[in-house]
């Protein structure tokens, strides 16, 4: 009878269980204490499993302590249970130290340690774990189910560690588990997070039977991993078969669609999800959100969120971080106000996303009190969040405020002493570059190359030659000497410092070039008056397949300027526009006056800079009405000057230039006119000084 009444008892807490009856399952079980009746083994398992459903961890406790007195503990099923229990709570070391003191365990207690650390990310641990139950039980074999595989694969993924998942997933095909559904998607995501595209492809195309999950996870491993193209075709292909995308599907390819040139696939993927329904869900609707950002429409980004039923924090960090990309500061502000007002706190994300904004546009009162904020919510010490503070003060010019948000920074890392070393170069403060560089060895042992690159960077505006050589000789013994972005650092150093010779060696010796390479030694070679050489450089740099870019026509050009090649720098201009469709820039024009300008063509360097998109830049007018004092032509200088003189009405070199311009004509009643109109605007010649008189009073 009261074997009969454990086994009514039981029964109704498993139902109550299996509907999600937490509540009702749990006072069954104690309805059932307080009538008299012990619960055997099956019934201590399946209250086990409904506590791991519960929101209320102390039961969890209390149940354990039952368990112990009444002497279940040692039964397999029941431990394995408790494991899986205190995994679900989050509870990982009671769930360990419970699996250590089992005197023997089965595939499920195995299994639910390795799936408690799994879910918990705690990747290494799993796969640790796995490794031990392979190397200490005899018949693992027995111990290894298909739930096991998928589980340490995934963990494998989690960790980026292919060597143990190809050891895994040759452990699958040893036991006849790779074909197994389950462990084939596992294997799949396995081998794209660790960036084995083609192995990922193969385990793929051997699946007969695929199910969504498959075609997602592959879907998801191209998007993530940059190929695009694959994630969408492989999108099409889906559909071909007769499968019907879900949310998760167009998550991944609306991500994808934001590598192509225009928004057309985009808007197509948007179009099918409004016609399967799935543009409620939040996740679609925030990577639509997500994907026109990246496009820069800001009407259908503020459409697609707009029109979102559901929104978590997820969808406004998009659109601050949508609305930052496009430099509308005072928008991303707004929606950081709209997601405090409905109850939502912020995160890393959501600040880093509103320091960004305010990063381009340069608003310091907007930003500090942005800082504020990150500051209340206890986030400014967060690593993401405090490099995106020193980037804003850095590009503010607020070097100070830069260092303490720096050093508010808990353990900052590589990238966040990148970014303060980085930030005082900026500032032309490579003094105090350099010395940020010097304490960032004292915490981290191996240098990088952002880090690396900033500092030479910073020792080329401050021209300290012997410093530079000690840095480069540091690189070289790290071997960072020769990575594509230190080397051009070195190579841009030496050439401002004008050792050209030393320059082209770190080149000639980079076993890896990019255009930033080829670039830095051209500009290197044309700012040092070795023109011939630079373009040289630029023939031998497109012969080798490198596109040249618009900094590599500013060198070129300069070049061509320097070196009176009037043909030669017109050849290069239109090649620049016609052939390689650059838009020409302000230096480009710069140069391009210069060039004509130089060589006494000022008429066409004047109907040059007029055809131009800069011709209300007083900067180029500056260089045209200087070129027309060498060559004494009034008639151009004239109008060159009154260009100079509206645009920049209080700069006194212009007036200066053009009376030297009359003077040398002899035409004086001019230059006194000139002179009447300076006192009258009340512009005052500044007073001419020796820069080496200066620096030799400097040094005694």
């Amino acid at each position: 009878m009261l074997e009969t009444n454990v086994v009514r008892w039981t029964s109704k807490i498993t139902d109550n269980a299996r509907r999600g009856l937490v509540d009702q399952a749990l006072s069954c079980f104690v309805q059932m204490l307080r009538a008299g009746i012990e619960p055997n083994a099956i019934t201590y398992s399946a209250t086990i499993s409904v506590c791991a459903q519960s929101t209320r961890p102390s039961l969890a406790t209390s149940l354990h302590c039952l368990i112990l007195k009444k002497g279940f503990s040692n039964q397999l099923f029941v431990s394995s249970g408790l494991i899986s229990m205190y995994s679900k709570h989050d509870r990982i070391k009671e769930a360990r130290f419970l699996f250590d003191d089992m005197p023997e365990r089965d595939d499920v207690s195995w299994n639910s340690m390795i799936a408690g650390y799994s879910q918990r990310g705690l990747n290494e641990e799993a796969c640790g774990l796995f490794c031990s139950m392979i190397n200490s039980c005899e018949n693992w074999k027995l111990l290894v189910s298909d739930f096991t595989l998928a589980t340490v694969l995934k963990a494998c993924g989690g960790l980026g560690c292919s060597r143990i998942g190809k050891c895994v997933h040759g452990y699958a095909v040893k036991i006849g588990f790779d074909l197994d559904l389950f462990v084939s998607g596992s294997t799949i995501y396995m081998y794209c997070k660790c960036g084995i595209l083609d192995m990922a492809a193969r385990v793929f195309y051997q699946i007969e039977n695929k199910d969504i999950v498959a075609w997602n996870t592959m879907i998801t491993g191209y998007a993530q991993n940059c190929y695009e193209e694959e994630a969408i075709e492989l999108f099409y292909q889906m559909e071909l078969e007769g499968f019907k995308p879900n949310d998760t599907t167009f998550c991944c390819v609306l991500k994808a669609s934001t590598a192509m040139s225009d928004s057309a696939v985009g808007r197509c993927f948007h179009a099918k999800v409004l016609k399967l329904g799935c543009s409620m869900d939040v996740f679609v609707a925030t990577a639509l959100v997500d994907m026109y950002s990246k496009f820069y429409d800001i009407e259908d980004v503020e459409r697609a969120f707009g029109e979102m039923s559901k929104r978590n924090l997820v969808s406004f960090n998009a659109l601050i971080t949508g609305y930052s990309s496009m430099g509308k500061y005072e928008e991303a502000l707004r929606v950081y106000s709209q997601l405090q007002s409905e109850g939502m706190e912020p995160d890393s994300f959501t600040f880093v996303g509103l320091f960004s904004s305010c990063s381009v546009s340069g608003t310091v009162a907007e930003g500090a009190q942005v800082h504020v904020h990150s500051v209340k919510f206890g986030l400014d010490s967060d690593v993401s969040v405090g490099n995106s503070i020193v980037n804003f003060y850095s590009k503010c010019g607020l070097t100070v405020s830069a260092l303490e948000a720096f050093e508010s920074i808990n353990r900052p890392n590589s990238v966040c002493w990148a970014g303060i070393i980085s930030g005082f170069a900026q500032n032309g403060e490579g003094e105090k570059a350099l010395m940020q560089f010097c304490k960032m060895r004292k915490f981290i042992d191996k240098t990088d190359e952002f880090s690396s690159s900033s500092v030479i960077k910073a020792v080329s505006s401050w021209a300290a030659v012997e410093q530079g050589r000690h840095l480069h000789a540091h690189l070289m013994k790290s071997g960072l000497d020769c990575t594509i972005y230190v080397g051009s650092a070195v190579i841009d150093m030496y050439s401002k410092c004008g050792m050209v010779e030393d320059a082209w060696k770190v080149f000639s010796v980079m076993p890896e070039k990019n255009v930033v390479s080829w670039n830095s030694m051209i500009t290197g070679y044309a700012q040092n008056g070795f023109c011939k050489e630079a373009l040289l450089l630029f023939q031998e740099m497109t012969s080798s397949g490198i596109f040249p870019t618009a900094v590599t026509f500013v060198g070129i050009l300069f070049a061509c300027s320097h070196a009176g090649l009037v043909e030669e720098g017109r050849n290069f201009y239109n090649l620049m526009v016609h052939n390689y469709g650059i838009p020409p820039s302000m230096e480009h024009c710069t140069c391009m006056v210069d060039l004509l300008g130089r060589a006494g063509y000022l008429e066409e360097a004047e109907a040059f800079l007029l055809s131009s998109s800069f011709s209300k830049e007083p900067g180029i007018w500056g260089s045209l009405l200087s070129a027309c004092g060498v060559h004494k032509n009034s008639d151009v200088g004239s109008r060159a000057a009154q260009h100079c003189l509206f645009l920049e009405p209080h700069y006194s070199s212009s007036y200066t230039a053009l009376s030297n311009i009359y003077a040398s004509k002899e035409l004086w009643s001019e230059v006194s006119r000139i002179r009447d109109l300076m006192k009258d605007m009340g512009v005052e010649k500044e007073p001419g000084c020796s820069w080496i008189e200066s620096l030799r009073f400097g040094v005694q």
